[in-house]
């Protein structure tokens, strides 16, 4: 091989020198222009993230009142009690001051045991047809609602007497409750 000459030293020099500064190059500070490009992309996934959490914020108000709402109608559809017992008495008083303000007369009142998050009462009471048919009218009104599970209907005085209207009336209910706070 023959010694080069000093034009091709250079250039080879050059060429080394070259490739030293693009190794440093992407050795050094590749990773550190990579690193603020990282932090941008974390700056900005952080921005996004306090933007979020500020509409979050903004609208614990709105949600406040939407739970508020929502509890509201839950009380409205459910009746509200400490336990199943105070749940079956309440109902067995709304059964019984429905039917005596449908005109009934009340010969008798339970609260009967039922499934837990429920509540069933039972009256029997003496009623005619309209009152009857008043009672069925006030309890489908009634707020919050409740289910009549068994009405039994006797019209013993009608065998007797054709012109008789009474009847003995059984009707069995229930309502689903949730505990009071």
């Amino acid at each position: 091989m023959r010694p080069l000459s000093p034009r091709e030293r250079k250039l080879v020099a050059l060429l080394i020198l070259v490739l030293a500064v693009s190794l440093v190059l992407i050795v050094v500070i590749g990773p550190v222009v990579s690193g603020f490009g990282e932090r941008a992309a974390r700056r900005d996934a952080l921005v996004q993230t306090f933007h979020a959490n500020e509409q979050r914020i903004g609208s614990l108000n709105a949600l406040q009142a939407e739970a508020e709402r929502q509890a509201g109608e839950l009380r409205s559809l459910f009746m509200a009690a400490p336990d199943g017992d105070e749940a079956g008495e309440t109902l067995r008083e709304r059964l019984e001051s429905a039917a005596q303000d449908a005109g009934g007369d009340i010969k008798a009142s339970e609260a009967v045991p039922a499934e837990p998050g429920w509540a069933r009462a039972a009256i029997d009471a003496r009623m005619s047809h309209a009152q009857l048919a008043n009672l069925l009218a006030g309890l489908n009104a009634l707020k919050p609602a409740l289910a009549v599970d068994r009405l039994t209907v006797i019209a013993d005085d009608a065998l007797t007497n054709s012109r008789s209207d009474l009847l003995d009336v059984r009707l069995e209910a229930t309502a689903p409750f949730v505990p009071a706070r």
